[in-house]
């Protein structure tokens, strides 16, 4: 049975979430996952894990905690050379025939120093690796973003990208962008449109956002901050996978962050969304920005939402939807296949 080594960041669901979207799709194969966080659940899944230290971003407020990603950061890239060759013994006692890394830090370099390739699999390098033009805002969440993801996780040989945003590659020979990878549990679900939006938020303290939607006409059904008493025409409902997906499959349109994986789901599902992305998150709102300017939906970056934003975008959700019908969001069967001819040695990149 070939073997998969797969690096994988944990501090989001949806890094965990695109790994095990692979490995279910490419069930003939043996996968080994290496990394911290919420990569752990995937032992309860029946999948083996490397536990290693995350070098990842930490929240508060609805923002990105700047000194304390900087303070984990620093601690983690102090220890990395004894991380890195117990990552490197892992790679030469299991042997794999593929090593990928979804925005994790130490598999590419235990690859690199082992002389042995590793494929970049995920959405963050669409900010350095295509050709685009940066949006107006947020220029110091962007330099420190991009250098991030140029100066440490970026020592990958190449870049499958996936993004529900086409863009053009740098350098053909080394990237390709993607349509996204959607879970099998959304797979599932056929969407249909009820008289309900649903709301989702990775932050349970923005909290301005609630009163806004209480001014707006229509139901909201709100994940993210707990199972709460109702507001007016507001319903909180618990942590539910089954049931978050039910209620996206049959939202009206979709208001979230601006994390990738959510707003992939719902625009596979064919749902407008809206987005408000968390502060000093780049990728969050280099997603919204191009949520917008392809004409999927729309954006604030204001901490103070106005309800007059959801009533315009309601008025658009007719030209969200045609845009959204005329894109294909499901990459799924394209990434397994480049992924196999990959481990078969016959792909030229550049040709896709």
């Amino acid at each position: 049975m070939p073997r998969i080594l797969y690096g994988v960041m944990g501090d989001a669901r949806g890094h965990v979430n695109r790994a095990r979207t692979v490995a279910q799709g490419m069930p003939q194969h043996e996968f080994l996952f290496v990394g911290g966080g919420r990569v752990h659940d995937l032992k309860s899944q029946g999948y083996q894990v490397a536990d290693v230290p995350m070098v990842g971003t930490l929240y508060r407020n609805n923002r990105v905690n700047l000194p304390a990603t900087v303070t984990n950061a620093v601690k983690v890239l102090v220890s990395r050379d004894p991380v890195v060759q117990r990552i490197s013994s892992v790679i030469e006692e299991y042997d794999p025939d593929l090593i990928l890394t979804d925005y994790e830090f130490f598999t590419p370099l235990a690859a690199r120093k082992l002389g042995r390739p590793c494929i970049s699999l995920d959405h963050q390098h669409i900010l350095t690796q295509c050709i685009y033009h940066p949006p107006a805002k947020q220029h110091l969440s962007r330099l420190m973003t991009c250098w991030s993801v140029r100066n440490i996780f970026s020592n990958a040989s190449l870049f499958l990208i996936v993004s529900f945003f086409q863009l053009p590659v740098n350098d053909p020979q080394t990237s390709v962008v993607l349509p996204p990878l959607i879970r099998k549990e959304v797979l599932e679900h056929s969407p249909r449109e009820e008289d309900h939006v649903l709301v989702y938020q990775t932050s349970p303290t923005f909290l301005e956002l609630l009163p806004v939607l209480e001014q707006v006409e229509g139901r909201f059904i709100v994940y993210g901050f707990g199972e709460l008493p109702p507001r007016r025409n507001v319903i909180f409902k618990a942590p539910s996978n089954n049931g978050f997906l039910e209620d996206l499959a049959s939202a009206r349109y979709v208001i979230t962050n601006g994390g990738h994986n959510v707003t992939s789901e719902a625009l596979f599902l064919g749902k407008p969304v809206f987005s408000f992305p968390i502060t000093n998150a780049y990728e969050q709102f280099f997603n919204a920005h191009f949520l917008a300017d392809f004409g999927f939906g729309d954006y604030s970056c204001n901490s103070m939402p106005s309800h007059r934003d959801l009533v315009a975008f309601e008025s658009r959700l007719d030209q969200c939807r045609k845009k959204i019908a005329s894109r294909d969001f499901l990459g799924n069967k394209i990434v397994f296949s480049l992924l196999e001819r990959i481990m078969a040695g016959n792909l030229n990149i550049s040709d896709i």
